[in-house]
Parts: C-alpha cells; structure tokens; sequence
C-alpha cells in the first residue's frame, strides 16, 4: 500500500505492509533494496538530498538489477522526488521518463505519481502548460492527497503561465475539498484562491496569501512559505499599500536567501558517503534576489559578519 507523504511539492513513496496474500520475492525483498529505500528517506527528511540521490538511485539500479519494475518504479519516484528538492527539476524529469520507461516495459505503471512530479518539475523550469497538462491528468487519482495536490500544482503552474481558465478549474478542485484538511492542504486552499483574486479582490488575496504562508511556517514548509510570502507583497502592493508589500518582499526574500544558504552547504553526511555534490540552490537564490530587489534593497543575511 502507498502513501503519499508532502513535503514541500510532494514526497517519496512510504512503503508499508498490506497484509493478506505475500507477494512473490522481488527486490523489495532483498536487503540491499530495503537498506537503500530506507537511507533514501531518513536522508530526505533530514534535508540531506545529496545522499537520499545517492541511495534511491543505488535502490533504482537493484530493482533494474532483479528485473523488479514495482521496486524501480517506487525507486525512480523517489529519485526525482529527490533531485526535485534538491532544485535540480531537469535532473528530476529525465529521471521520471527513465522510471516510466522501466515501469512500463515491466508490466507497471503509476501514471498519476509521474505525472504529479514531473509536473511539479515542469513549474520549477517555467515549462507551464506541459505542467498544467501533467498536473490535470494526476488530479483524477484515486488518492485523494495526491489529486489535490495535483491541483495545486495545476493552479500554480496556470497562474504563472496565465492560463485563467485552468487556475479556476485547479481552484474549484481545492474549494470542493471535504473537511477534515491538513495544513498543507488549507494552505494550497487558501494561496490558490488568492491568486484567482488577485485581479479583482487584492485586499482579500492578501490575506488568503499571508493564511497561507502562515500555515507553511506552522508546517515548516519554507520555501512554500516564502512564495506565499511574496504572493501577499505583490497583492498588498496592488492594493495601494506599498510600505506594507515591500515588508513581505523582505521577508521573503530573506527567507528565500537563508534556505539557498543552507541548502549549499556539504553537510557531514554527505561528505561521509562520498557524494560531495550540493543540492541546487538557483531557484532559491534568483527568488530571493528579485523579492529584494522589489523590497526595495534589503540585507538578505543580516545577520552574517565579515571575518576576513
């Protein structure tokens, strides 16, 4: 059984016992496979994306290995699940069309996980309507965080590339979500209604925005916070308050240079598993540069000290 578990876009697959039947051996079976899958998510709940890369690829060549293509399909999500969080969202599409193509060959599919991620890769490379079309597709999933998450990926991708027609239909999917919801889930509610009204109503998609943002600090979700963040500036600015919107311009963009600054750095784990590559900080960095830059020029490490 599957589920699904958000973390910033969305999360690797959680594997978990289903009971009844055994399933036949396979490379879920196999020690090195388990091992791998699990280094793979404890690495990526600690933030250290270098080394859940290194061990969902190692279980992804296993599966191939043992010719398994359920384990290479949940491995290969994983994978760019991680390469996503990392902000390398190229690396994150080659990765699902290598994993498709393996699960397909294989007798396996997950059409609306793949098209979820890569959907949520196509936002991050501002490759809109391929994203707005994936994430259409993975919103007629069964499973009910992955179609809504689905969703707000569509509205986020639609209001980007100004595709109103397509952000009203993500935004109906959202509002139509039955209570009880997660954070996480009010918050895509919530961001997604404010752009809808951030022509017509930038009073009320100010504070849709700053719910929002509000409910990802509580989530601990930062960088979904900082976007909420400038959503807020950008509809307070509309709204005639421009001292406020340079505030949450700040905000923003400070948070936005914090993230970038701690995701480039080698942690000790990494460097203990030989993988020295850092998790791209590009997306983070540009952000944060531009909500300055609108904040009108602010500090965004404020607190750092020249030693030199």
């Amino acid at each position: 059984m599957k589920r699904l578990h958000a973390v910033m876009l969305l999360g690797p697959l959680l594997l978990s016992g289903c009971g009844g039947t055994k399933e036949a051996p396979s490379a879920r079976d196999d020690a090195q496979w388990d091992q791998a899958m699990t280094a793979g998510q404890d690495s990526f709940d600690l933030g250290r994306y270098s080394v859940a890369i290194t061990q969902y690829r190692k279980a992804a060549d296993l599966a191939l290995m043992r010719d398994d293509g359920k384990a290479a399909a949940e491995a290969g999500y994983n994978l760019a699940v991680a390469q996503l969080a990392a902000d390398q969202p190229a690396d994150a599409v080659r990765t699902v069309q290598a994993a498709r193509q393996a699960a397909r060959v294989r007798g396996e599919e997950m059409h609306a996980a793949f098209d979820l991620v890569e959907a949520a890769a196509d936002y991050r490379l501002k490759q809109y309507p391929q994203s707005v079309a994936l994430a259409e597709q993975a919103m007629g999933a069964s499973e009910a965080a992955l179609a809504s998450r689905a969703a707000f990926v569509a509205g986020l991708s639609a209001s980007e590339g100004g595709d109103s027609a397509a952000l009203q239909k993500a935004n109906a999917y959202l509002q139509g979500m039955k209570p009880p919801l997660s954070r996480s889930m009010q918050a895509d509610k919530a961001e997604i209604a404010a752009r809808v009204l951030l022509a017509s109503d930038p009073t009320q998609a100010a504070q849709l925005a700053q719910n929002a943002a509000d409910l990802r600090r509580d989530d601990a979700s930062y960088r979904d916070m900082s976007r909420a963040l400038a959503l807020a500036a950008t509809a307070t600015d509309r709204a005639g308050d421009h001292q406020k919107a340079a505030t949450l311009w700040a905000r923003a963009a400070q948070s936005a240079a914090i993230q970038a600054n701690a995701a480039g750095k080698v942690d000790a784990a990494t460097v203990a598993h030989g993988a020295l590559a850092k998790g791209g900080t590009r997306t983070a960095e540009t952000d944060a540069e531009q909500w300055a830059r609108l904040a009108g020029g602010i500090s965004l490490h404020p607190f750092e000290t020249d030693t030199k």
